[in-house]
């Protein structure tokens, strides 16, 4: 199978936001309560991430997803100002997914360098991901030390910077 990236056309949102879920359910078993991973596949979640991408679009920001041979999407990333009001760097990565049959594959890290390159920035990763916390230690990420607890999930994620 190859993979290719491309940016996000208004009509391919609803199936990224899919793809996002999806991938969610793919690879945070055991990171999150099962719970919170059946909410991930509700679609008035889904919706809400097709109209704030749709949003972000307006502003000129960009969502790339990966297609793989038949057109069926595999991946999402999208990075954009953060709005962290002690963001250590401007640019936050905001998401970046893969369903389970591209992960491995190395196109998470053309992902990776097509949403931000080599720029600083910081993002927000779930304590217990481990396999996204070697991907961004890999790329130079490294936590910072702030955390937050996430209600809904039971868990906290850790903001990790490269580059600040």
């Amino acid at each position: 199978m190859s993979w290719r990236i491309r940016q996000a056309a208004y009509e391919d949102l609803e199936a990224a936001a899919w793809t996002k879920a999806r991938a969610w359910n793919e690879s945070l078993v055991g990171v999150v309560p099962d719970e919170a991973l059946r909410r991930q596949l509700d679609p008035e979640r889904v919706a809400r991430t097709v109209a704030y991408w749709q949003a972000a679009m307006e502003r000129g920001g960009y969502v790339w997803i990966v297609v793989d041979d038949d057109g069926e999407l595999a991946g999402v990333a999208h990075a954009c100002v953060g709005d962290d009001v002690d963001a250590p760097t401007p640019l936050e990565l905001q998401v970046i997914y893969l369903v389970a049959a591209a992960q491995g594959s190395g196109i998470a890290d053309a992902l990776l360098q097509v949403a931000i390159g080599d720029a600083p920035a910081f993002l927000w990763v779930l304590t217990g991901n481990d396999r996204a916390q070697a991907f961004y230690t890999r790329h130079g990420f490294a936590p910072d030390g702030t955390t937050c607890w996430i209600e809904g999930l039971n868990t906290t994620k850790e903001r990790w910077v490269r580059g600040a």
